[in-house]
């Protein structure tokens, strides 16, 4: 026998249907990290028709060291930095990890500070989590000054407007880390730290504060020894 129909009386239990979370960073094409809209405009630009669109991963290089010098998204009529640009055609790219490398480190030089941040937010979206960690961790200690262009100027005192504002590049590391979206791009989802260290892939996080407070009282009582050693030398002269 059949069960009868539910009457309206009867109370039902309704069960919402979660999200599914789809991580872009398993697509073909990466260009697809980047939203449609600002991929139309980088491609309709002038800048990735003049400089970007037949460069490869050896030519790309010189456009990014005279072009980019400054971080920014698009502005505020929606128009695309050429550091946005820049990134879009390394995802079209897709570089090997050698050359990230080669990127990241630049033969030891270090000499481009914003081809570093530009390789960062490429290895933010494309690589797993347990690399992002990894290699961040080494570029933690950099504090080399980078500017961003704000989408609409601000005013100062005597209402000058001011475009940039100065930033510091272990500060962009930890937006990319802790922030959602950094230069009007949505980042993929991290796993949490904690677990990758239970796990072994990854290790604790170091607070470089705390080398730096030891390395001060270390001075510190350096100093203090040393300034003992003269007042003693000057008391057996006299």
């Amino acid at each position: 026998m059949t069960s009868p129909p539910a009457t309206a009386n009867e109370s039902t239990v309704y069960y919402k249907k979660q999200a599914k979370y789809n991580d872009k960073r398993n697509i073909l094409n990466k260009a697809y990290l980047v939203e449609p809209i600002v991929r139309h405009r980088i491609h309709d630009s002038i800048f990735y028709k003049q400089h970007l669109y037949l460069t490869n991963e050896s030519t790309i290089l010189p456009v990014i060291t005279q072009n980019v010098q400054y971080i920014a998204g698009v502005d505020s009529i929606g128009r695309p930095s050429p550091f946005l640009q820049c990134l879009l055609r390394l995802l079209e790219l897709e570089p090997a990890k050698e050359i990230i490398n080669v990127y990241l480190d630049q033969l030891s030089y270090n000499e481009f500070k914003y081809l570093t941040a530009l390789t960062l937010l490429y290895i933010r979206l494309v690589y797993p989590s347990e690399d992002i960690y990894n290699i961040f961790d080494k570029h933690a200690q950099d504090y080399r000054k980078l500017r961003f262009k704000l989408k609409t100027p601000q005013f100062n005192a005597v209402q000058q407007p001011i475009y940039y504002k100065l930033g510091y590049m272990d500060e962009f590391i930890d937006d990319l880390l802790t922030q959602e979206r950094v230069v009007d791009l949505i980042l993929p989802r991290l796993i949490p730290r904690l677990s990758l260290v239970e796990r072994g892939l990854v290790a604790p996080r170091q607070y470089f504060i705390d080398d730096e407070i030891q390395k001060d009282m270390s001075r510190g009582q350096d100093n203090v020894v040393s300034g003992d050693s003269d007042t003693s030398y000057q008391s057996d002269s006299d």
